[in-house]
């Protein structure tokens, strides 16, 4: 059995061999940052990873001061002609939407208020026209915004035939956002600091799509990270505190409104082993071949990222870290996504994450994305075996 262990529990665990965390950071200014034992505690954990990976580039830095939390998540599409044109989309807990190149130069940037998180969803059609769907959660208006990206310049339009509010008395502020498809149909599924979630069908409507109520849940507490396996059909749900959910994305007339089928909390709650540590953050599917592939977390608990198998019950594989290399490494990571793409640079694949504390040097400068050869990652895992 799994047990989940407070942040003081793990901390007299770890009391007589936990090391130093690092003297430049201010705990005042982590999410660990409400709470110097759990800063204390995130680095030792983080010292019991074994497996160590750097990061290739990292993005510019994001439009905030340095001690605001700003960057949040980002979504990766895949230029349909050249690989090389690529873009990253990161949110902007702040106040936008910004867009970024492979080597991580700014692009451009969507000032349509305080979008937390961000997805993206292939070959979606609307009005006889196919196009990549990007979709975002957004704290302004308590509302998800649609966008079609042009298939050349990356470009942004609306595609929504109106402000896609939520109700505010069930999701209490807007929170984890994704996107999903089961045979036709395509979902936006979000959900609230409360832990309740809202699944909507995209209808297609005169003036782009509108959207349908199909499912409701509530979680026992707050959830974020959230992710859609499409080719087997499930919908993962991190419980920040807890682990992560698995439900079938496919809903039925008799869920509408009400509890979805075979909701279950995954083997691999957090707790043990140990790099397995609260809280859950960003949610990732890594796309191998033949069905094949992994699912990847953030443990914003100990700073590191842990692998499940994409299959079965989803067993726990292996976890790493992002540590200081040719840009700094990485801490607090809140979401992140993977292609398996080749990619100029990163020919297995991408990964990108959110970092929480971006230092130049001993400077601490505003949150930014750093980009990982996801290849690091997957020789890593194989040697650790």
């Amino acid at each position: 059995m799994y047990r989940i262990l407070s942040a003081a529990g793990l901390c007299c665990l770890l009391a007589c061999n936990t090391p130093h965390p690092s003297d430049r950071v201010d705990a005042s200014v982590t999410e660990a940052r409400e709470d110097s034992l759990a800063l204390a505690v995130a680095y030792a954990g983080q010292a019991l990873v074994g497996q160590a990976v750097t990061a290739s580039r990292e993005t510019d830095v994001a439009k905030a001061a340095a001690l605001d939390d700003a960057a949040d998540d980002p979504a990766i599409w895949i230029h349909p002609a050249d690989p090389a044109r690529s873009l990253v989309y990161g949110s902007n807990k702040q106040g936008g939407l910004a867009v970024y190149d492979l080597a991580g130069t700014e692009v451009a940037y969507y000032p349509i208020g305080k979008v937390n998180n961000v997805d993206i969803l292939t070959g979606v059609t609307l009005g006889g026209e196919t196009f990549d769907l990007l979709g975002c959660s957004n704290r302004t208006e308590q509302s998800f915004n649609l966008f079609r990206i042009d298939p050349e310049t990356g470009a942004l339009t609306d595609v929504a035939a109106r402000t896609l509010t939520v109700d505010s008395s069930r999701i209490d502020d807007v929170y984890g956002f994704c996107l999903g498809r089961a045979g036709a149909d395509v979902y936006a599924v979000i959900n609230g600091k409360n832990g309740f979630l809202q699944q909507f069908l995209l209808v297609p409507a005169a003036d782009g799509f509108d959207v349908e109520l199909v499912r409701e849940h509530a979680f026992p507490s707050q959830t974020e990270g959230m992710v859609t396996d499409d080719a087997g059909g499930w919908l993962y749900v991190g419980e920040e505190a807890a682990g992560i959910w698995k439900l079938p994305l496919r809903t039925t007339a008799g869920e509408r409104g009400g509890e979805p089928v075979a909701t279950q909390l995954l083997a691999h709650r957090v707790g043990t082993p140990e790099s397995l540590v609260a809280d859950v953050e960003g949610l990732a599917l890594y796309d191998g071949p033949g069905g094949t592939g992994y699912l990847v977390a953030s443990m914003q608990g100990n700073f590191s990222y842990a692998l499940f198998e994409r299959g079965g019950d989803n067993a726990y594989v292996s976890s790493f870290k992002i540590v200081d290399g040719a840009v700094d490494g990485v801490e607090e990571t809140d979401g992140l996504e993977i292609v398996s793409t080749p990619l100029p640079g990163f020919p297995r694949g991408l990964l990108v994450v959110q970092d929480g504390f971006n230092y130049d040097g001993d400077t601490l400068r505003p949150q930014n994305f750093k980009y990982v050869d996801f290849g690091k990652v997957l020789d890593g895992m194989l040697l650790s075996r």
